[in-house]
């Protein structure tokens, strides 16, 4: 009588079952979403890596084209002659350099001098009434209402006008019948040649 014994596989019929097994479970692994923590290595390189600043290191400066510039503190020289109401006399110069450069100088300098010089001598007769004589047509229908006191001429200009003309502008200080002291007040005179002569008109 024939026994059947159970026959042991052999190790040539066990490959293709472990091959099997072991697909069945590379694909579960492959399938299964990874933790945060647990990232394939292919995904943590491919990830951008986030750097933690060590807190006793110094912030890198950014960039001189991406950093703004900003104002000195330092004042300017000419922010610094800017004339300030009530320096009295010691403005006069910071006034006269900002008249100088308001426009360009169109007259030699001997000739601007010398008008401004008898502009000034003229309005000083103007708001005090002292010297009118000087100029009788100028002032011959120009009545004095009330003179002003402690009058003086801060700085003034002279430049070319149309029609042959030139005009004088001057800055001035002085104290107005009601008694208030200003300076920084404005004028003008303007002259013509006549006869050789430089004469004012109105």
């Amino acid at each position: 009588m024939n026994t059947n014994t159970p026959t042991t596989p052999s190790a040539s019929a066990l490959k293709p079952l472990l091959g099997a097994a072991a697909c069945v479970l590379l694909a579960i692994l492959l399938l299964r979403p990874a933790a945060p923590d647990e990232q394939p290595p292919a995904a943590r390189a491919a990830a951008p890596a986030t750097t933690h600043p060590d807190p006793g290191s110094t912030p890198a400066s950014p960039t001189a084209t991406s950093r703004p510039e900003r104002a000195s503190a330092t004042p300017s020289s000419s922010a610094a002659e800017v004339p300030v109401a009530g320096d009295g006399p010691a403005g006069d110069h910071a006034v006269q350099r900002l008249m100088d450069s308001s426009s360009p100088a169109d007259l030699p300098r001997a000739q601007e001098k010398h008008l401004v010089a008898l502009a000034s001598r003229i309005w000083k007769a103007e708001v005090t009434g002292a010297g009118r004589q000087e100029w009788p047509s100028y002032f011959s229908d120009r009545q004095l209402r009330a003179a002003y006191r402690d009058v003086r001429i801060q700085a003034g200009i002279a430049r070319t006008a149309p029609h042959h003309r030139v005009s004088v502008r001057l800055v001035w200080a002085g104290t107005d019948p009601a008694g208030q002291n200003e300076d920084g007040r404005t004028a003008q005179v303007l002259f013509t040649r006549h006869n050789n002569a430089w004469q004012p008109l109105r």
